[in-house]
């Protein structure tokens, strides 16, 4: 396995990268999981199948929540970059000056 071009100390926090960066981290795991899950069943081991199911369960589901703090992160940002952008409209014309 190579190892992710995405460093999550590579960013600042709050920088939607860093998002990125670990959920990219956590996928190659859950990738490492469902090969070991192969093998585990070709041995028939059932409690390392079984465990390496449950460990890539909980890092699909830590991927997914980070991926929907990522989604309303860029959401925000995306807002408030056009309210920045807006044309402000003043009621005073003299609030102008």
């Amino acid at each position: 396995m190579s190892a992710s071009p995405l460093n999550p100390n590579d960013f600042a926090y709050g920088d939607p990268d860093k998002l990125r960066a670990h959920i990219a981290e956590l996928m190659a795991l859950v990738s490492m999981r469902a090969n070991m899950v192969g093998d585990y069943a070709v041995l028939r081991d059932d409690a390392g199948l079984k465990y390496s199911m449950r460990c890539a369960a909980a890092e699909f589901r830590a991927a997914l929540n980070l991926l929907g703090d990522l989604t309303e992160q860029t959401d925000r940002d995306r807002q408030r970059d056009q309210s920045a952008r807006a044309p402000r409209t003043y009621s005073n014309p003299e609030a102008r000056l």
